[in-house]
C-alpha cells in the first residue's frame, strides 16, 4: 500500500458532509486525505461535487451507489461517475427483500453482472461491497458463495470490507486470497478487542493489519478506503486511521 492510495468512505463524516458537504472535504483535506468515496453527494450536483475536488487537490476514488438507482437508471450513474471524475462504481449492500434464498441472490448476479458490462464499455469498474450477513448460511451455501460463483469475474469486481468479514466469521486474509484479482477496493475498520458491533479507527482493535495490506497489496487492491459505521468523533476518528495507515504504508 502506498499513501496516495489511501482514501476515505464519506459514509463515515455523514453528518458532517449532509449539512457542509464542501466544508467537510476541505477539512479533510487539511487532515492529509488525498482521496474521498462517496456515499450521496451532500446535496451538491456532481459537476460542483467534481469542482470542488478538484479546488482541494482530492480524487474521487469511487462512489456508493444504491441497489435501487442501479435499477431504475444505469445510465444516470455512469454520467455521475464521468462528472465526478471516478472509475469505481459500487453497491454498497443488498436489502433483505432481495438475498433471502439461493435463487434472489442468482437474480441479482444477472443484474450484477449486465451493470458490470455497462460500466466496462464506458471504462469503470463495478464492484460489490459486502457486509456480514454474505457469510451467513443461507440454505446448503452462503450468498458470498453465490456471488462469487455466478458473477463474471470480467464485469463485477469486489470491494472487501475486511471488518463486516471478520464479524461475518470467515478470514478476511483467506476470503483476500481467494478471490484474488477481483479485489479493486478494500474498506479498513478496526474490530473491538470483545468483538462488538463497535468499530475502531484502523490501529486501536485487534485486526492483523500487516498481513491484511501485504495480502491486499499482492491481489492487486487499487485503495484502501478507511470507513468506520459508528465512529465516535468522526473527524478525530478518520485522523487516526489516516495517521496509521501513513505509518504502515511508510513502514
Amino acid at each position: 500500500m502506498r499513501a496516495d492510495q489511501i482514501s476515505l468512505q464519506l459514509y463515515t463524516v455523514r453528518e458532517h458532509t449532509a449539512t457542509d458537504m464542501p466544508g467537510t472535504l476541505l477539512r479533510l483535506a487539511e487532515i492529509g486525505y488525498t482521496a474521498v468515496e462517496t456515499a450521496g453527494f451532500g446535496g451538491l450536483a456532481p459537476r460542483e461535487l467534481r469542482r470542488v475536488l478538484d479546488d482541494l487537490g482530492l480524487r474521487a476514488s469511487g462512489a456508493h451507489v444504491p441497489l435501487d438507482t442501479w435499477e431504475s437508471d444505469p445510465g444516470s450513474v455512469v454520467a455521475d461517475m464521468h462528472a465526478i471524475g471516478s472509475s469505481h462504481a459500487v453497491i454498497p449492500m443488498t436489502p433483505p427483500g432481495r438475498r433471502g434464498d439461493e435463487d434472489s441472490v442468482a437474480r441479482l448476479a444477472e443484474n450484477f453482472n449486465r451493470w458490470g458490462g455497462i460500466c466496462r464499455a464506458e471504462g469503470l469498474t463495478f464492484s460489490y461491497h459486502n457486509h456480514d450477513f454474505e457469510f451467513a448460511r443461507l440454505g446448503d451455501t452462503t450468498m458470498w458463495e453465490v456471488l462469487v460463483r455466478e458473477t463474471d469475474p470480467d464485469l463485477v469486481h469486489l470491494e472487501l470490507d475486511l471488518y463486516w468479514i471478520k464479524y461475518g466469521g470467515a478470514d478476511p486474509e483467506t476470503v483476500l486470497r481467494d478471490v484474488g484479482g477481483r479485489v479493486s477496493l478494500v474498506h479498513l475498520k478496526d474490530m473491538a478487542p470483545d468483538e462488538t458491533l463497535s468499530d475502531l479507527p484502523v490501529g486501536e482493535g485487534t485486526m492483523p493489519w500487516t498481513d491484511l495490506l501485504n495480502a491486499a497489496g499482492e491481489v492487486g487492491a487499487e485503495w484502501y478506503v478507511v470507513e468506520q459505521d459508528n465512529p465516535r468523533d468522526a473527524m478525530e476518528d478518520v485522523e487516526t486511521s489516516l495517521r496509521k495507515l501513513q505509518e504502515l504504508a511508510d513502514g
